[in-house]
């Protein structure tokens, strides 16, 4: 089975919001080419966008990196 890579997690969160990414980035405060490259699978999750996330979705950063961990180590 392939890891499934955080982005694809975080696209099916904004998806659960009801908004999408062109709406998402400006709530993230990030460029939305760097969300496009994370939401498919080019970038990872750094530790900044953890702590966004963690701030936008209520929960931990540890969360968000925890995916990324998992993603790096099934490779």
């Amino acid at each position: 089975m392939l890891p499934i890579h955080p982005g694809t997690l975080l696209a099916r969160a904004i998806d659960a919001r009801g908004t999408d990414p062109e709406h998402f980035y400006l709530e993230a405060r990030m460029p939305l080419r760097l969300l496009r490259m994370v939401l498919n699978g080019q970038r990872p999750i750094s530790l900044g966008l953890a702590l966004r996330l963690g701030r936008i979705f209520g929960t931990s950063p540890w969360v968000w990196l925890a995916f990324q961990e998992r993603f790096n180590k099934a490779l």
